[in-house]
């Protein structure tokens, strides 16, 4: 994707997520009218901190080179904290074992295909949360829209050498949906949809004709592509969590 892709996709998520806050304010007003204490579907959200574990898979694309991290398992580590009505904060660690394509830039086209390696990548991020039911539960559900910033870290892949693309350390951008079911007031099930979004840098030898076929074409068409792209990798995780704070 173009950086101006980029900019279009960073628009429309702040868009959407200016959109749901209000149909979230929206939601909450409507709980407090027209329904009797006693029959409301509406109950106060007691948690207001959460400590929480989640397993997940991280699908997405590998980029115009094929190079790039993506689908793999995940496992994460998350707190999330109520700071008043429907805002709250999360801060999640994940590690996931992601596979890599790898190629040599500089041999025959019917040669640069190398196979695969796996990287592990860590993610970090700080999210913003918007709790659609304000501080209620709605049936004991929360549906929340997320947005969090963060870093990936990419682990070593000794095979690099080979092709001059490396993934180390890049900034990730990512909106989420997800919906929250308390069974108590201290145990509570996440179900989440994130799509992160990062960015992969070529090396030049990619825009270059392979050394040892010098009529082929590069890797990568330096008329129609850029040295980097924004990758998109949709992200399904299911957690547990327990409440620490009221």
């Amino acid at each position: 994707m173009s950086n101006a892709c980029g900019t279009r996709v960073k628009r429309t998520t702040a868009g959407l997520i200016v959109l749901l806050t209000a149909l979230g304010m929206a939601a909450d007003t409507h709980a407090q009218i027209g329904h009797p204490p006693e029959s409301s579907p509406y109950r106060p959200l007691r948690a207001k901190r959460v400590i929480s574990a989640g397993v997940g898979y991280l699908w997405g694309s590998a980029g115009a080179a094929g190079v790039g991290p993506s689908d793999g398992p995940l496992v994460t580590a998350r707190v999330d904290q109520v700071l008043s009505g429907a805002l709250a904060v999360n801060l999640s660690v994940g590690v996931a074992n992601l596979k890599r394509g790898l190629i040599n830039p500089n041999s025959a086209p019917a040669d640069s295909i190398l196979g695969y390696a796996d990287q592990t990548v860590t993610l970090v991020d700080v999210g913003i949360v918007l709790l659609l039911t304000g501080d209620k539960t709605w049936h004991r559900t929360v549906p929340y829209v997320d947005l969090s910033l963060g870093i990936a870290f990419g682990g070593s892949v000794p095979e690099d050498s080979l092709s001059g693309f490396v993934f180390k350390t890049q900034f990730t951008i990512a909106p989420a949906f997800g919906v929250q079911w308390y069974p108590s007031d201290r145990l509570m099930f996440r179900a989440e949809f994130r799509d992160i979004i990062w960015r992969l840098r070529y090396p030049p030898s990619f825009f270059v004709r392979p050394e040892d076929d010098p009529i082929a074409p590069p890797v990568l068409n330096p008329n129609v592509e850029n040295d980097t792209q924004w990758t998109h990798h949709p992200t399904l995780i299911l957690t547990i969590g327990y409440a620490i704070g009221f």
